[in-house]
This record gives structure tokens, sequence and C-alpha cells, in this order.
């Protein structure tokens, strides 16, 4: 895989996107937009920005879990660079358009489709009874900023935006001729031996002149640049660092925040119900719409009359595709989840029991409630746990807005050093060496080095040429860092005498492929001409391996220039000599003994073949609806103000 990952760059960063996704359907950019503020955007998609620091954020936890996902084979080269921070923004541009398109659509999705969605997507939320953690749920959200009903409107807007997805991708055809065609090309097989020249062989005795060195080093000197880069000593104000773990709040102190509170501990009223919905025809007139509602208003009696069976009857005539194979269950919900008329009917009942048909914007409901929770006050014994816990991180918040606004002044007052602030506020003065202009991928996140306005005012006049502090930036919430450039190194080529056992280890690994390569070449001409003779098995060397049958899709052992050069010569020509050469691999020689058509496992892969030959061919037919979509809105990108390179459509 990752020698296809280096081959098709292009794909790689493909692979790059496709992670982003998670993050985006869980906040959605206007989550990221609420928690970021207003500040500097990268883009805007018709006057919606997309906010600068969610973009470095997402731009850098994909490239942390790319750097996981291929380990040793990680190359910054591909993933790390301008090229892929173009594509990064590009993806969120084109979700930002397709939740504009939907929202213009008019695209509506049903509260049991909503629902369905959210417990597919936290299914580690449901004990072992399949019962749902309803609180834990609220937990979640509200450590990512959200309440329920943001969380459930945005996956509303996702669902509709999958909905006109679906819609492009389902026309999408292939013929059966193009399935077979490339299950051919990637099942056939052929049975192969192979012999490796490897250049180790060729490496005892190599020993580079001083000349020969230098001439290397001119080649590549490219190679053996170092970066512009700054050593730098910074300070970093954490707000849970400002409340000491023993300090808590006295019971007048409880008491009288618990006053001031109250209202947060009303439990929420919640009500359990199950519907069946019946859809209006767009377009319908008044008289196929009275008949629909007259068509609820019998399920609604037939339901009344026989309460144990509404389950049987949502499954048997509900049109919510989200809720009618759960016998038209919705779990218990808030008011502010449903919409209006829904919600006024189902809270207007105090017990369980049915309410009259309710018309919405979604068609005619026939509601069962089955149940009846919340909506009284906590006490304060009950609450003391969390209470205590929202004064301190009140308290904390307090102390750390004071120190914040104190430091920030210390240290633009003060900017000839970060001594003072520190000693003031009892902070560790931290060092970083070699910190670049642009974030660092590997830094952990929240980092001072993964920042990119502190990085900007790192390299500006004021910090790089006057030695002052810079001004107090908050890095992530609740953290607050100054900095001041200790040393600053410039971009610069080492010398040779600073690499010369660095060039002499590459002029010898690049020699002895080169050599190996030459006698490689040699030996399959001569193994060309041998297979000649009458008895082609004579002409087989010694060393070869055993037989090994192999497809482009089970290569085996096979690097990808090997695997090329088998598959290059036609059957009819069998049994052939060719050869691949691996670069530092070596040279490798293989005997292509005969051609096999796929095998019975393979061919119980065809079906595979064409289920993603069709997503490749709807994701070309979504790639031009969304070009079109696109072009149609006016779409700002600044990603690289000072480079000039931001556009407009």
């Amino acid at each position: 895989m990752f020698d296809f990952v280096r081959t098709h760059q292009r794909l790689a960063q493909g692979l790059l996107l496709v992670l982003i996704m998670p993050a985006f359907v869980f906040f959605g950019i206007s989550g990221y937009d609420r928690m970021f503020g207003d500040g500097d955007s990268v883009a805007s998609v018709d006057g919606e920005p997309v906010p600068r620091a969610y973009f470095e954020q997402t731009y850098r936890q994909q490239v942390q879990q790319m750097q996981q996902m291929m380990g040793d084979n990680y190359d910054a080269a591909v993933f790390d660079n301008q090229a892929t921070r173009m594509e990064v923004l590009e993806n969120l541009i084109t979700r930002q358009a397709l939740l504009a398109d939907a929202r213009r659509a008019r695209i509506t999705v049903t509260p049991g489709e909503i629902q369905k969605a959210i417990l597919d997507q936290h299914a580690d939320l449901r004990d072992a009874n399949g019962k749902f953690d309803i609180e834990g749920y609220k937990r979640l959200l509200a450590a990512n900023g959200l309440t329920p009903a943001q969380y459930e409107a945005q996956m509303g807007q996702m669902l509709a935006v999958g909905a006109v997805e679906r819609a492009v991708a389902d026309s999408a055809m292939v013929p059966q001729t193009v399935v077979d065609g490339v299950f051919a090309s990637q099942e056939n097989r052929r049975v192969v031996r192979t012999l490796l020249v490897t250049p180790r062989d060729y490496e005892k005795g190599l020993a580079p002149t001083d000349e020969q060195l230098k001439a290397y080093y001119d080649a590549h000197a490219s190679a053996f640049d170092l970066p512009e880069s700054v050593d730098i000593s910074y300070v970093a104000l954490r707000r849970t660092d400002m409340l000491p773990k023993d300090v808590e709040p006295s019971e007048k102190e409880l008491e009288a925040y618990y006053q001031k509170h109250r209202n947060q501990f009303n439990e929420a009223e919640e009500r359990q119900a199950s519907h069946i919905l019946l859809k209006v025809p767009e377009g319908a007139d008044a008289a196929a719409k009275e008949k629909v509602k007259a068509r609820a208003e019998a399920l609604l009696a037939e339901a009344k009359a026989h309460p144990d069976k509404f389950a049987e009857l949502a499954k048997k005539n509900s049109e919510d595709p989200g809720s009618a194979e759960q016998g038209g269950d919705l779990g218990f919900f808030e008011r502010d989840t449903m919409v209006k008329p829904f919600a006024d009917a189902a809270f207007g009942l105090d017990k369980p029991g049915f309410t009259d048909v309710v018309e919405t914007e979604y068609g005619f409901h026939v509601i069962q409630v089955t149940g009846v929770k919340g909506g009284g006050e906590k006490p304060l014994a009950e609450v003391k746990p969390q209470l205590v816990k929202m004064w301190r991180e009140e308290e904390a918040a307090r102390r750390y807005n004071q120190a914040a606004e104190a430091l920030s002044n210390m240290v633009y007052e003060q900017a000839e050093s970060l001594k003072p602030a520190a000693e003031r506020f009892k902070l560790n003065i931290e060092q970083a060496k070699g910190v670049g202009r642009k974030p660092a991928a590997n830094a952990p996140e929240g980092s001072p080095l993964a920042n990119a306005r502190l990085l900007e005012q790192l390299y500006a006049p004021d910090a790089l040429e006057e030695k002052r502090n810079t001004t107090a930036i908050e890095v992530s919430p609740g953290v607050l860092v100054s900095a001041r450039v200790d040393a600053h190194h410039p971009q610069r080529r080492q010398t040779l005498d600073e690499v010369k056992d660095t060039v002499r280890q590459r002029w010898i690994a690049d020699e002895a492929a080169r050599l190996a390569r030459e006698a490689g070449e040699k030996r399959l001409a001569e193994l060309r001409e041998a297979a000649g003779a009458k008895d082609a098995k004579a002409a087989l060397p010694s060393g070869l391996s055993e037989e090994n049958t192999i497809s482009r899709s089970q290569p085996g052992r096979l690097q990808q220039p090997a695997l090329k050069a088998a598959f290059g010569v036609s059957a009819d020509q069998l049994p052939a000599w060719v050869g691949a050469d691996l670069g530092k691999d070596g040279y490798q020689l293989i005997h292509v003994e005969k051609a096999l058509p796929p095998d019975e496992a393979a061919r119980q892969r065809l079906d595979t073949y064409r289920t993603q030959l069709r997503q490749l061919m709807a994701n070309a037919e979504r790639q031009a609806w969304v070009d079109t979509l696109k072009s149609t809105l006016k779409i700002d990108r600044h990603l690289e103000k000072d480079s000039g390179s931001g556009d407009a459509e």
C-alpha cells in the first residue's frame, strides 16, 4: 500500500481528506465557528466564514492521523505541504457549499431519521440491555460546547446533505463490460520465480574520493538545506492551574451559588412517544390532503382501540424511515428537539395516552405518548458534587480572566523579557528549538507550536528583529501564551564538511545500486539468450525462488516495478524473463512462467469490484455536481493572504 501511496500522491492526499469527515459530522462548520469566535477566516461561502482556527485544527488533526496510520512509512513531502493544505481547505469549502444547497433546496429530515442517526453514531452509549445513556449523551455534547438541540439540528443538516448526495450517486451506472475488464486486469494471475541482485553485494570496497563526494554534494545540494527556524522561550498561563485542587466553596457560598443557578437544575421535561407519519404528496390539493388526514384519523381510532398493537400499526403504515422499523418509537426527547406542533401535542399530555392527529411540515402524525419524566427541581444536596464542580470552574475562569488581562499588559509593557511575568504569575519559562514558520504537524493539540497566530508574531519584525515579547495569544481555550525569540536561524545550506558522512553513505548506496542494476541487466540479457536453447529449464539459474502465483490485487512480496514488469509481457510470449529496477533495493530478475485466469476466490470478489466501480462513478458524478454548485456561489479564498494566492469566484 505504501509504495502505492508514494506513487499516487494525489490519491494519498484524497485519503487524508476522508479523515476530515468524522469531526465535521460531529460539529459542523457552524459549531466550530461558534467555538472559535469571529476571528480570522481562511474562506467564506456565500458570506458564511470558514474560521482559520477551525482549518488549522482540522489540518493538524488529519496529518497527525496519517502519521499514526502510516508509522515509519509517513512521508511529510506527500501530506504536510501547501498542496495538502489547499486540498483540506477545498474540502471544507465543499462541505459548506453542500449545506447551503441543502438549505436552499428545503430538504427536510424527520425526527425519527435524526434519532436513528444519533443512535447509530453513538452506539457505544447503549448499555448491555440496549438502553441509550441520555445523560452520557448530554455530557458528551456539553464537553464539545453543544446542546442536544444544536447537535440534533446539525445532524439534521448532515442528513439533508446526505440525501442530496445519494440522489446524485444513485444516478451513476457502470457497464458490465467495464466491470469485467477491470476485474480481469486486477485478478488475472502470473506464476513467477524471482532472483534479487542486491546492492549490498557491491558495497564492499567502494571508497569515494573527495572529488566524487564534492560532485555528489553539488548535484544534490538542496537535499542538505536547513529551513529557517527560531529558538524560543515562552510562558503559558493555564486556566486549569488557577485553582488548587483543595479549594472548595464554603456552605454559605455554595447556597448562594445554588440560588443563583437553581434554574439550571430544573430537570428538563421529557416525553417518550411513538408515532405514525403519513406524508402529504408534494403539490397535493386540499382534497388529497384531507384524504391523508382521514387515513390518520382512522389509524388513531384503531390505535386507541388496540393500544398494544401500536408498534405493529407503525411498522405497517408509518412513512418515517427512521422510526417505522422500531414500531414508531422516538425514545425520550425534550420539547425543543421536535417541531412545535408535534412538541405542543406531546407535551400537552400529563400522562401516557394519545394526542389528536397532528399536522406538521412532515405530514400528519398519530402520536402515542408512552412515558413522562422530568420537570422538577433538584435539591441542593442532590446536585452538590455538580455544583462544586461548576463553582470551581467558574472561579478558575474568573481568576484566569483577571490574570490573563494582567499578563497581557505585563508582556507588552515589559517587552524585553518574560521573566517579570513568569515571577509574578509563578510560571515556568519553557523553551523550544527549531520552530518553523508553519504549525508543526506533530505538535500536541493546544501546543504553542501548533498555533498559526503565535508563529506569525514570532516571525514578525517586533519579535524577530527587535527581540520583543509577542502579545499574549490564547493558543487554545484556557491557555494564554506569550513568547520571544532567543535565536534566529535563517535558511541555509549545510556545508560539505558538516554532512560529509551522510554524503559518503548516500554516494555508496547510489553507486552500489547502480552496479547492481548494471549486473542485473547484464544477467537478464544472458538469461534471455540462454532461454532460446531447446532445454529452457537448463537456463534457470541457481538461487531462483520457488514458484509464486501473483495478481495485481495480490502481488505478494513483489514491489510495484516488478509487478508491472511481470504483467508487462503478454501471455502468448510466456515463459519469459523480465527485469525490474528497484532502486536502492537492487535489481530483480523475474521468470514469468505462465498466465492463469482468476481463481474462484477472486471470482467471489466480482460484486465488490462492481460496488467499488459504481462508487467511483458516483464520486465522479458528485464532483461534477459540486463543481457546478460551487460555480453558483460566491466563494472567497484567503488561506495565504501574504502570498497573494487568494482568489474569488
